[in-house]
């Protein structure tokens, strides 16, 4: 996203040595400044970046995978009997 010539300058303080070194490995993973790596951070939090589809599919995939684990046959079966009454 390219911005105009009037930005702010923010300053984090107190950020936990986890968190940084997180961000700085995502940094390097994405051959990015720590800077910018933040900037992108913040711009698909408020929505300025669309997530990719890969990404989307990929949560999807694993959501699914969960929410089938929860439901076994028993509960199948339960369900079932509720829907023929």
């Amino acid at each position: 996203m390219r911005y105009g010539s009037n930005m702010a300058t923010l300053t984090l303080k107190d950020v936990p040595e986890e968190l940084r070194s997180c961000l700085k490995q995502r940094a390097e993973r994405n051959r990015r400044s720590l800077n910018q790596e933040l900037l992108y951070c913040l711009e698909r939090v408020v929505g300025l970046v669309p997530s990719s589809q890969n990404e989307n599919q990929a949560w999807l995939n694993t959501s699914e995978q969960s929410l089938m684990k929860t439901w076994d046959n028993a509960e199948d079966d339960d369900y079932n009997e509720l829907l023929e009454k």
